[in-house]
């Protein structure tokens, strides 16, 4: 972020910058243009996800992004994960229009798949948004066919919904969450 550019107060239960076993999260800022720009440009990042994006398009979106979270109140918050391997990939909070629910997403690279990071970034944002009462639920949508997501999903504890037009949506309410974290731990 420039020095005369500042974020707004974020609403109860957002978190800022965080730190998991397999990565930390900061807030996105300037300084990660390129990083957005790479991932959003990479073949195999998007695979499972959308079109690539050329420079101009992920240019657009990274602006996007920045002007969601500067806005007063934040309608949206965006984090750089820089992880043990020095991979870098990015997690998203992105609020409904009525403010109940909120879809989150996850992009890594593949230097950073299937290293514990989706689980440990995801699951973070999860318990603290849920715990913190700031939605009813979040929810979630990958590309039919996805076995790592449907693995990371099941793991966090989201439901799934019928998949449609080619993709696989999840939703995760705070009633099914509490009772995640409440249960007694499996043998």
């Amino acid at each position: 972020m420039s020095a005369g550019a500042a974020l707004a107060a974020a609403p109860q239960g957002w978190p800022d910058d965080f730190e998991t076993a397999h990565a930390r999260a900061t807030l996105l800022a300037d300084r990660d243009v390129e990083l957005f720009a790479a991932l959003y440009g990479d073949p195999e990042t998007m695979r499972h996800v959308a079109p690539v994006l050329d420079r101009e398009a992920a240019n657009r979106a990274f602006a996007a992004a920045q002007w969601q979270m500067r806005a007063n109140p934040p309608v949206a918050r965006y984090w750089r994960l820089d992880t043990a391997s020095g991979a870098q990939g990015l997690l998203s909070l992105v609020p409904d229009v009525d403010g109940r629910t909120a879809e989150t997403g996850l992009l890594l690279p593949p230097a950073a798949q299937a290293r514990g990071v989706a689980t440990a970034a995801l699951g973070h944002l999860r318990d603290a948004v849920l715990g913190a009462d700031a939605f009813e639920a979040l929810w979630t949508r990958h590309r039919v066919g996805h076995a790592a997501a449907v693995g990371l999903m099941q793991r966090l504890g989201f439901v799934p919904g019928a998949p449609a037009v080619g993709w696989q949506r999840w939703r995760l309410d705070r009633r099914t969450w509490r009772a995640l974290v409440n249960a007694p731990p499996g043998d």
